[in-house]
């Protein structure tokens, strides 16, 4: 059982000293269509990433340090901002177990898997409900999508993870038309 951990641990370690210590192909990262849908008091909206955790990623997930995923969301009306929030997504790997864990704040969504392909399709996905008015009329969307600066302590090491997407910030735009049955 030790042996197993132990090489589970060795190989996450290697892994990811392979990736920070060698070139890296990096990702073309880009945001898909918004979809705006509207109940009573609410506008969902859902996207994904696109090719955004191909290449590196698979090491930089199993590492066992927590990767946080950033979506900043604005939704304007009248040309002044009426709502700015930032979701996360993390990925975190249990190097004991192999169980990727992935939450997803704002819904309280917890995800686990034992396969890195299955956490890469769900990080990838957001879903966002966001309360609304009326009278704000018609509104303009967007949503960014960045990834922070981590310290990988294994290698004592701090990473600015926006290099794996070529320092690129994925965008997205749309506009509503909130007084429209939708």
């Amino acid at each position: 059982m030790l042996e197993l951990l132990g090489a589970k641990l060795y190989t996450g370690i290697v892994a990811l000293s392979l990736l920070l210590f060698s070139s890296f192909q990096g990702n073309d990262p880009r945001l898909s269509a918004i979809t705006v849908q509207k109940s009573e008091n609410y506008l969902h909206l859902s996207g994904s990433l696109i090719s955004a955790f191909d290449n590196d990623f698979p090491s930089i997930f199993s590492s066992g340090t927590p990767i946080p995923v950033h979506f900043m969301l604005q939704i304007r009306s009248g040309g002044k901002a009426v709502v700015q929030r930032r979701f996360t997504h993390t990925v975190s790997f249990d190097t004991a177990t192999g169980v990727y864990e992935l939450g997803k704040s704002g819904t309280g969504e917890v995800y686990r898997s034992d396969r890195v392909e299955d956490i890469i399709r769900e990080v990838s996905r957001y879903r966002f409900g966001i309360p609304y008015q009326a009278d704000w009329g018609s509104v303009s969307i967007k949503i960014d999508a960045s990834l922070p600066r981590v310290n990988f302590e294994q290698l004592n090491k701090e990473v600015d993870l926006m290099v794996l997407w070529k320092h690129k910030i994925p965008s997205a735009r749309t506009t509503a038309d909130l007084r429209r049955a939708q």
